[in-house]
Order: structure tokens, then sequence, then C-alpha cells
């Protein structure tokens, strides 16, 4: 009898399929109404058409540099060996073909910059140490560039940050000392190993450094986990000074993007290496701009 009943159950589940076939891979399935709204989702499909290498550097003319922290140890860009690595590096950005040139220079001294590049196209002028002089010049003369454009944009402080004048007695009287105190710690650990560095590389090596993968997430780290917890719930001065950051690149990011016309045109912007994180992010964002890295450009390998 148990043979006689799985026989049966057997030649019932037989019969069953036969009538009703398995749908073949062929048979499309019915669309869900989640993937009909991402058929329909309002994306920017833009093919991008310009290119933008924003070159991180340190700032060759000590004499102007305005960061909250100089280096102690200074890459001279004088000596014969960094000539030699600036003409390697003007080589490879010139093979980039940038349309425009962008300097950490305000716009309201571009007649400035625009009468230094004219006296040094007539042979009057001999480069000064900032970078804007030492690879927009003469790589904008190589191309054949009219001028090269002034982007920098300082925005004021917040009146909330500007009313302090000791952070650390802040912190201490909210009760985050300690908050600041690992910040100070953390930032005073990176600037300096990047200014002690400095004594053992040569130009092309520490530029290697500041565009590296690893910079770039240090450098926003610094931001993202460290001061921006201080005043939190009081007064919010960290975070508010992390907004004025984003505030200040998001302007040079504006003044850099409005610079290309139509066409396919590429981008050149020279900075401050701590500017590179934020205005990569924001390019990234840019779906009209595809973002190329300087390493990549000189073909360094990253570190393990």
């Amino acid at each position: 009898m148990k043979t006689l009943y799985a026989f049966g159950l057997f030649l019932a589940l037989y019969l069953s399929a036969c009538q009703s076939p398995a749908p073949s891979p062929e048979t499309p399935k019915e669309i869900g109404p989640v993937n009909k709204a991402f058929q329909h989702f309002p994306a920017i499909e833009v093919t991008p058409t310009h290119e933008v290498l924003t070159l991180g550097v340190f700032h060759f003319d000590r004499s102007r540099d305005g960061s909250d922290v100089v280096a102690k140890n200074h890459i001279d860009i004088n000596t014969e060996s960094n000539q030699q690595q600036l003409r390697e590096i003007l080589s490879k950005l010139e093979a980039f073909r940038p349309s425009r040139i962008a300097v950490e220079w305000r716009p309201d001294v571009q007649p400035v910059l625009d009468s230094l590049y004219q006296a040094y196209l007539e042979g009057s002028y001999e480069l000064g140490k900032n970078e804007a002089f030492q690879i927009g010049f003469p790589l904008a003369k190589a191309l054949g560039h009219e001028r090269v454009y002034c982007i920098d944009n300082n925005p004021p402080f917040p009146d909330n940050i500007n009313a302090i004048d000791d952070w650390y007695a802040y912190a201490d009287s909210i009760g985050h000392i300690g908050l600041w105190e690992a910040y100070d710690a953390e930032n005073n650990r990176y600037n300096t190993f990047m200014d002690t560095i400095q004594r053992h590389l040569s130009l092309l090596e520490y530029l290697h450094i500041l565009n590296s993968k690893q910079n770039l997430v240090r450098s926003k780290q610094l931001w993202t986990t460290g001061i921006v917890n201080v005043g939190h719930g009081d007064a919010y001065l960290g975070a508010d000074l992390l907004g004025r950051w984003y505030r200040r690149n998001s302007r040079l990011f504006a003044n850099a993007k409005n610079l290309m016309e139509d066409g396919d045109q590429n981008l050149l912007i020279i900075y401050g290496g701590a500017h590179k994180w934020i205005l990569d992010e924001l390019f990234e964002s840019a779906p009209e701009f595809e973002v190329v890295q300087f390493n990549d450009l000189m073909r360094f390998d990253e570190a393990p």
C-alpha cells in the first residue's frame, strides 16, 4: 500500500508539473514599484566634458605663507635638483593640457598677477618663489595662455568664533577640555610628521605625499574627528569652524568651476594641500567634471 501511495503521489506531482511549466529564464519578471521608480529616477546623466586636477602644494614662499602652522623645515624650491624636478612636473602638467590654470590669489589682485605674467612673457620679470609663479607662469606660457586665474576667497569667521579669545579656556569652561586636548595632540602629531619628513624628501617626493590618498584622508580627519566636537551642544564653535572651511572652499569651487566654457576643456588648480580633499569632493559631485589625480599623472604608486 505504501508503494502504491508513493507512486500515486509522484504521478500527481509529475502531471502537475507538466500542466504548469516553470517560467523559462527568458520569461520577464514583473517590474515592481521600486524598480519602476529607479527606471524613472531623475538622475543627472551627463558625460563629463572637463577634467580637473587639483595639485596640492606647500607654499613655496615662506614669506607669504599664511597657514596656521608654518613648517620649520622647508624645501628650497630654488635648488638645482628641485628646479630639475619642477621641470619634470611641468612637463607632465603640460601633457594634461589645462585650458585654465587657477591659483591661490584673490580675484581683486588679478590685475597685479596679470602685469607680472605679462612682464614674465616679455622677459622682464624673474620668477618669484610663489607656486603661482614657479608652476603657473611657466605652464601658462608653454600652453599659450593669456593669464593665470585668481580664485581665492576668505570669508569672515562667524561672530560666535570671533567672540572667543581663548579656545582652551572656552573648552575648559564647558567641560570639553578633553576634546580640545585630543584634537590639539593629533593636530600637532600630524604637523610634526609633515614638517619632519621635509628634511628627507625632495620636491617631487613631498608633493607625492601631499597628494596621496593617505594624506587626503588624514587632512579631512583633522576637521571631522577633532575640533568639530568642541562646543557641541553649546555654541557649536567647532562645527561652525568646519562650516566656515566648507564655505571658503565652496566659493573656490564656484570660482574655479565657472572659469570653464562649453566644450572639452581641462582645469588645473594649484592650491595649498589642505584644500585638496574638499575641492576633490566638490568636483566629484559635479557631473560635468572628471577628477584627475597628480599621482596618477606622475605614475606614482600608492604606498601599501
